[in-house]
């Protein structure tokens, strides 16, 4: 596919560097002269620097040809405009990443119907809804939903108590209807095998229905007390709209915010938490305020640095969880170095939703881990590869493992003997080069 990304920040760059790694044809476009020297100098495509809203340089990116522009600027505006323009000039659909809420509203038909964007990536509430899931689910650090939300994919970190360490994949003790769909250990992603030994600090990946997931954590997670008591470290786009969602459901929670007119207005939005204003990242602040109780520890500002130091610090303090934001991917290595159980990267959340876009058969949903695995959701096509062949005959390869399949109202965990059948959403966890060959299985 032919690509223009207007943006070459985290999220423009991020998502060109994965698309042009698939082999699509990247057109990048950045005003500023810095961010274009980066893009130039570390991507495999073409940038340009230039005013991507500008009818004119899109039209020298050759947006008329375009199979998708994607609008990754910091500017809400400025990416409407480019969306505009470049279906205006032929491009055949666009993606805006919006920042403001006053332009993004899913009850609303505004977006689609009258400024014709087809899909609006929301970073922040994306975010929000990735901790909230975590949170939500005690003893896994991240859950994902797929198939219509009737499968989830909970990622479980072991720790050196856990009743999983030690054992075999094969014999550890899981409910039905629920599998071991892959491993990140060291940062490397595989997809186990009956005989790998779990270790400790393994990041294990489990798949089962929705309503048993719970269970299914237990079987390996040592601790899955729930999470009553939050404190969160920024007051911005990410941290209030997490506040305001946990005290909806009863948790209690503390805002830390070092802008004093941002503080002041997540105090008066909500209604019982808690507001300090503060720089929230000393050792001794954090001790003073019971950071050593809390149950979880969220830091999202706008400073990766900060988030990972206060996160460290929560977690050598004996805060049960840690959550750090984190938006440039050479931090990424960091967190699980200085023991930061989650971290939230709202470049690969976005990157995670183009992908559904440009990916060949019927792409569900795509997400993207740290460590270069992803999990896919297709449709079996009506004709294909896959389609009536039992999986054990369809060449899978060996770095992708169908987890689940939904047949209806029916989960199955299949085996090789199980066979797929047109219209069935299956859930693949899939790492490094085993993404294209996937792709190609599930072609129609």
């Amino acid at each position: 596919m032919r690509i223009v990304i207007v943006g070459a920040g985290e999220v423009g760059f991020n998502a060109a560097r994965v698309l042009s790694a698939e082999g699509h044809d990247v057109v990048v476009v950045e005003r500023d002269e810095d961010l274009a020297e980066r893009a130039t100098e570390g991507l495999d495509a073409l940038v340009m620097q230039g005013n991507g809203a500008s009818p004119i340089v899109l039209r020298e990116a050759g947006v008329e040809s375009s199979d998708l522009l994607v609008a990754a600027t910091g500017s809400d505006e400025a990416n409407i405009i480019a969306c505009l323009a470049a279906k205006a000039q032929g491009a055949l659909r666009t993606v805006a990443r919006i920042h403001n809420e006053d332009y993004y509203d899913p009850r609303e038909p505004f977006t689609q119907e009258v400024l014709g964007i087809d899909f609006v990536i929301h970073t922040e509430q994306m975010a929000t809804e990735e901790i909230m899931g975590a949170l939500s689910l005690p003893g896994a650090v991240n859950a994902e939903t797929f198939a219509e939300g009737r499968i989830t994919v909970a990622e479980v970190i072991l720790e050196e108590d856990a009743p999983a360490v030690g054992c075999r994949v094969q014999d550890v003790r899981l409910p039905e209807r629920s599998l071991v769909v892959g491993i990140v250990r060291r940062g490397e992603a595989l997809v186990p095998r009956g005989d790998t030994v779990l270790e400790a600090r393994d990041r294990v990946f489990l798949i089962g229905e929705k309503r048993r997931i719970f269970g299914i954590i237990r079987a390996i997670a040592a601790h899955t007390e729930p999470v009553r008591d939050v404190t969160i470290l920024g007051g911005g786009r990410i941290g209030l709209r997490l506040a305001l969602a946990l005290e909806k459901g009863g948790v209690d929670v503390k805002v830390v915010e070092r802008d004093e007119i941002r503080a002041r207005h997540a105090a008066v939005q909500l209604t019982r938490g808690l507001v300090l204003h503060d720089e929230g990242i000393s050792r001794d602040f954090l001790l003073q305020e019971r950071v050593d109780r809390t149950d979880a520890f969220v830091a999202v500002t706008g400073d990766d640095r900060a988030n990972l130091l206060a996160a460290m610090y929560a977690r050598q303090l004996g805060a049960k969880l840690t959550v750090a934001g984190i938006s440039r991917g050479e931090f990424s290595p960091l967190a699980e170095a200085l023991g930061v159980d989650i971290t939230i990267s709202p470049r690969l959340l976005a990157a995670g939703a183009i992908l559904r876009f440009v990916r060949r058969g019927e792409i569900s949903a795509v997400t993207l881990l740290e460590s270069g695995a992803q999990m896919i959701e297709l449709r079996v096509p009506e004709r294909g590869r896959v389609s009536g062949r039992p999986l054990a005959e369809v060449g899978f390869p060996r770095g992708a493992i169908v987890g689940a399949v939904l047949r209806g109202e029916e989960v199955i965990i299949p085996t090789g003997e199980d066979t797929l059948r047109a219209g069935d959403n299956v859930v693949v966890f899939t790492v490094g080069a085993a993404v294209e060959k996937v792709e190609r299985i599930f072609a129609p």
